[in-house]
C-alpha cells in the first residue's frame, strides 16, 4: 500500500471513529443538553426564622445533590407554593397546595372554578408534633398547643424516624424537598397517618 493510500486509509477511520463519538455520549448521557441546576422547595425540622419550629427554603439542586438552601418565610413559601409570587421553586405558577391535595392550604373555588389564594396555611402549625411530644417554648397565659406526636421529648423515635426518612428527612437536619415535603405536608392532615405515626401498629 502506498503511502498516499495508507494515509487516506487512517483518515477515513479517524472520520468514521469521530462519527462514531457523539452518538456515543448521546447515548452515555442521554441527551445532548448540558445538566443544569433546578430549584425546588424544601423544609428541615429544625428551629428557624422567626422561632418557627422548622424551617422552609428555596432549594438548588444538581442530579439529586443540594448546592444552595435559601431559608424563605412562611408566608413567602406560601405564596410562591400557590403560583401567586414569582419563584425559582416554581417557575410555572402552579398551585402546588392543589397539584399535590394538601387540603390545609386551599379554600373551596370562586364561582369561576379557580382556586383562590391563601395567605397562611394551618398545616404548618403541626409540623412542631413530628418533632416533640411537647411544645418546646413556654406559652403565655390561655394559650394552649396541644400534644406533640414524637415519642421521644425531643426527638422522634428510631421507629418514626424510619417514617420521616420515607419523606427525606432521616436524619435531623435533613431536607424535605419538592414532592416529598409536599407529600407531608398533605399526610400530616390525615388522622390515621397521624395515628399511625404516634403509636404504630
Amino acid at each position: 500500500m502506498t503511502i498516499a493510500l495508507r494515509s487516506l486509509a487512517v483518515n477515513r477511520g479517524i472520520a468514521v471513529l469521530l462519527a462514531a463519538l457523539p452518538a456515543t455520549i448521546c447515548l452515555k448521557g442521554g441527551g445532548t443538553s448540558p445538566v443544569v441546576a433546578s430549584h425546588t422547595f424544601g423544609m428541615s425540622l429544625m428551629t428557624g426564622m422567626n422561632s418557627e419550629l422548622f424551617t422552609l427554603f428555596v432549594v438548588k439542586e444538581l442530579e439529586g445533590r443540594i448546592l444552595e438552601a435559601r431559608p424563605i418565610t412562611r408566608g413567602q413559601f406560601v405564596m410562591q407554593a400557590q403560583g401567586a409570587m414569582p419563584s425559582a421553586a416554581n417557575p410555572g405558577g402552579v398551585n402546588l397546595f392543589l397539584k399535590y391535595d394538601v387540603r390545609g392550604c386551599m379554600l373551596p373555588s370562586s364561582a369561576d372554578d379557580k382556586p383562590r389564594i391563601v395567605s397562611d396555611c394551618g398545616v404548618f402549625d403541626e409540623l412542631w408534633k413530628l418533632r416533640f411530644w411537647k411544645f418546646p417554648f413556654r406559652q403565655g397565659e390561655g394559650q394552649q398547643t396541644g400534644n406533640g406526636w414524637a415519642e421521644m421529648q425531643t426527638r422522634p423515635s428510631e421507629r418514626q424516624q424510619l417514617l420521616l426518612c420515607g419523606y427525606g428527612l432521616c436524619n435531623p437536619t435533613d431536607l424535605a424537598c419538592g414532592e416529598y415535603l409536599f407529600r407531608l405536608l398533605r399526610d400530616i392532615e390525615d388522622p390515621e397517618w397521624v395515628d399511625n405515626y404516634r403509636k404504630g401498629y
